[in-house]
């Protein structure tokens, strides 16, 4: 967890091996080229051998040239188990990949590098060349997700580069426009699309879609594809005929083709004209209300950013200013499914005559600036008694813009039913118990935003934390952690309550949850210790010491500690704590840089 993070020229000489062994695939199983139009910029998927083109191309075809051109970006596809060309050793170890596919260690603005465990795919592009690189072992094993929505990832870092941003959402309009239907899985997008485009809608997309902001809001076609529950099929039979994967309904979703069949249907673009976000209703009609800007907005970046890698500051940024542009609705779906389009449509023609939309704010105690997005990470071990609390406790704060991690580090209490009952959007992990330093790292290397925070499930934020530590750290961008000190408090059993115990200034220093950081702290100093179960937080602020990092301390208290009999630290010496272990591994750090003479 100690090493350092890829240099550009390390990445750089990845990306160009990678490409070399492209080259020798392209060689030894011959080139296919296919040209496509791709929101104002042409794409060419060339293909060393032909065993990918029947799973990557279809969902594009209806984008496709005819003609040969000249390419702004140049996708190079292969795959081993037909060229008998294999790809060069991973550059790292296994556990710097992550669930979302980033790469840990991997931050270059020039190379991007992620991997897909499911699919098994390396996905590269060197932005100034303008060339991808897309490869697995086999195509046997590619998921039906791949099939509908190919090459995602590398579009979507084609299209930041353009001024763009894939979403996960869908689109359908009418002659009056488009709205932007987005949330997450399950929560009725395709329901409401394919329904749209069953009554004669125009379609843009029930699952990804590409995004403009300039000169209008805009919505651009990327698949001429849709997802549906297998056993959601019998409701569209109009569309039932155009599933291509009948024989694995048992296992997978349902993939439709629309193209070439429905193709006066498919819109190359489209003009945005509100964002909405769907509510299973348990009522007949389907209705559209009014909704908070910060509500369509966490909707929305959630839903986006827990699918892309490298989805961060710009991602939140554009997705903020996405819902600032347009006006913002639920959408309450109802149990008749021929009603959805009729709402939508009368919607839409009502849009240029409704009076203007008041924006809903739940939130009073701050101002309505934009926030940068926080990443909230919970390790969580055995806290059934906690972990609903310590999540109140964290929206409590009242700050809009959240991306909630937990990570559930092999409980065996009931502590994964009360998470899976929990009535918000978190990103949620599990792994076999390996310490809270493990399941905090797992969070550090999923995490979208730019500042990161901790919170144990059985401790506490001070109401407003969150918005003192975020403005503090925005009036000071050349500091890389600010941290207040945390206020102990002892359960009294007579009581039934928490008391203060001690002075917060002498307590001890080096609390994790006390803090907030920049992403880029982890990456200058490491991750956390997974060996150290305890004692990971001193060791981590030492390193960052040796590092010199900026790190500012405040007179607040910013962290109340819980104790209450059940701590993992609870009646444990200073062996079992790891003082010494942290303090010899210090010395040992500083004979390696000529500090301490041996």
């Amino acid at each position: 967890m100690y090493k350092p993070q890829k240099s550009e020229i390390e990445q750089q000489v990845f990306f160009r091996k990678s490409y070399d062994r492209f080259l020798q695939a392209k060689n030894a199983a011959g080139e296919i080229n296919f040209y496509y139009r791709i929101a104002d910029t042409t794409v060419c998927l060339k293909f060393a051998g032909d065993r990918l083109v029947p799973y990557l191309t279809p969902a594009l075809d209806h984008l496709r040239l005819t003609d040969v051109s000249v390419a702004d970006l140049t996708i190079c596809v292969w795959d081993s188990d037909s060229t008998n060309v294999e790809m060069i050793p991973p550059p790292c170890t296994k556990d710097c990949f992550t669930d979302r596919g980033d790469i840990w260690g991997f931050n270059s603005r020039r190379i991007k590098a992620a991997f897909h465990w499911i699919e098994c795919s390396v996905n590269l592009m060197d932005l100034e060349k303008k060339t991808g690189i897309y490869w697995v072992q086999t195509a046997k094993t590619l998921p039906y997700w791949v099939i509908a929505s190919p090459l995602r990832t590398l579009f979507h870092w084609w299209m930041e580069n353009n001024g763009c941003q894939l979403m996960h959402a869908a689109a359908v309009g009418t002659e009056n426009g488009a709205v932007l239907i987005t949330g997450k899985g399950g929560v009725g997008k395709s329901t409401a699309a394919l329904s749209c485009l069953q009554a004669g809608f125009f379609y843009i997309a029930d699952d990804y879609v590409i995004t403009k902001l300039e000169p209008i809001p805009t919505v651009v076609s990327l698949y001429s594809t849709a997802k549906l529950n297998a056993d959601h099929v019998a409701n569209f039979p109009d569309l039932s005929k155009y599933v291509n994967n009948t024989e694995k309904l048992d296992q997978e979703k349902a993939v439709i083709f629309l193209n070439p069949d429905l193709g006066q249907k498919l819109m190359f673009e489209m003009p945005l004209r509100a964002i909405l976000t769907p509510e299973i209703a348990d009522h007949r009609d389907s209705r559209i209300k009014s909704v908070s800007r910060w509500d369509i907005q966490r909707a929305m970046s959630f839903t986006t950013m827990s699918q892309l890698p490298y989805v961060g500051h710009h991602t939140h940024n554009y997705i903020s200013q996405l819902a600032s542009a347009l006006p913002h609705y639920i959408l309450e779906v109802g149990k008749d499914f021929i009603k959805i389009p009729v709402s939508i449509s009368d919607f839409l023609s009502d849009l240029g005559t409704a009076p203007p939309l008041q924006n809903i704010e739940p939130w009073s105690s701050f101002q309505k600036e934009e926030r940068p997005l926080v990443s909230v990470i919970i390790p969580v071990f055995n806290g059934e008694d906690f972990i609903r609390e310590a999540l109140e406790n964290v929206l409590s704060q009242k700050y809009p813009a959240l991306e909630i991690i937990i990570i559930n580090d092999g409980s065996t209490d009931g502590t994964e039913a009360i998470i899976k009952q929990l009535p918000v959007d978190i990103r949620y992990f599990t792994q076999d118990n390996s310490g809270p330093s493990a399941a905090r790292n797992k969070g550090i290397r999923d995490a979208s935003g730019e500042f990161i925070t901790f919170l144990d499930a059985d401790d506490l934020w001070p109401e407003n934390n969150l918005n003192i530590m975020v403005d503090e750290i925005l009036r000071n961008p050349d500091m890389e952690v600010i941290r207040g000190y945390a206020q102990l408090m002892e359960f009294n059993k007579a009581s039934g309550c928490y008391d203060y115990v001690g002075n917060p200034k002498e307590s001890f220093p080096h609390y994790i949850g006390a803090a907030i950081y920049r992403k880029s702290a982890f990456e200058k100093v490491g991750l956390f210790d997974p060996m150290l179960r305890f004692g990971e937080d001193s060791d981590w602020f030492l390193r960052a010491g040796e590092k010199k990092l900026n790190i500012k301390r405040l007179e607040e208290t910013s962290l109340y500690v819980r104790r209450h009999g059940g701590n993992m630290t609870e009646g444990r010496n200073m062996l079992e704590l790891n003082v010494m272990k942290v303090f010899k591994k210090t010395l040992e750090r500083r004979r390696i840089q000529g500090q301490v003479e041996v």
